[in-house]
């Protein structure tokens, strides 16, 4: 994968004082606690999601950051944001023209940082050729189903695991 940002999305993060780069090991607890933070605000706010997270996907974080698919936003050398983008499709059929999103999320407290990582990651999809950004997510938050609609993730497909999902796409030309 080329993991190269374009000069204009580099400049957009500079204006901003934050800078992307791929996470590495060392770096594994404090990504962590930045889901474990983001947990206890769901409760506090009453949004009944990742109750179980970093259990259930504990093993995951050191595959993608050895893999070098996980990555990491930074602003004033803390990290605020994370997330993986790989090829692997989980829920969806692989087309072999998308990027998959995985494992989003934000430090508490930074608002609107999702807009900087869509903008990544279809700055990323195009720069690999592909056409489309991927993600999955709980069904029945309509908060985060809306977010990602405004993002211009459509709905394409739904399904059943240990809970109901939804499946969403984005043409990255769009």
């Amino acid at each position: 994968m080329n993991r190269k940002i374009s000069k204009e999305i580099e400049n957009i993060l500079k204006s901003n004082n934050i800078t992307f780069e791929v996470a590495c090991i060392k770096q594994l607890n404090e990504i962590y606690e930045l889901y474990n933070n983001r947990t206890i605000w769901f409760k506090e706010n009453n949004i009944k999601q990742w109750s179980k997270y970093i259990a259930r996907h504990k093993k995951e974080f050191p595959i993608a950051i050895k893999n070098e698919n996980y990555y990491i936003l930074k602003k004033n050398n803390e990290i605020i944001a994370g997330f993986e983008l790989s090829n692997n499709p989980g829920h969806f059929e692989d087309n072999g023209k998308s990027f998959y999103l995985y494992k989003v999320v934000s430090k508490v407290g930074y608002k609107n940082i999702v807009t900087f990582i869509f903008m990544i990651c279809k700055d990323l999809a195009k720069n690999n050729n592909k056409k489309y950004l991927r993600l999955d997510c709980i069904k029945w938050n309509d908060k985060l189903n809306d977010l990602y609609e405004k993002h211009g993730f459509k709905l394409v497909g739904c399904g059943k695991f240990d809970y109901e999902y939804c499946l969403r796409e984005c043409n990255v030309d769009e």
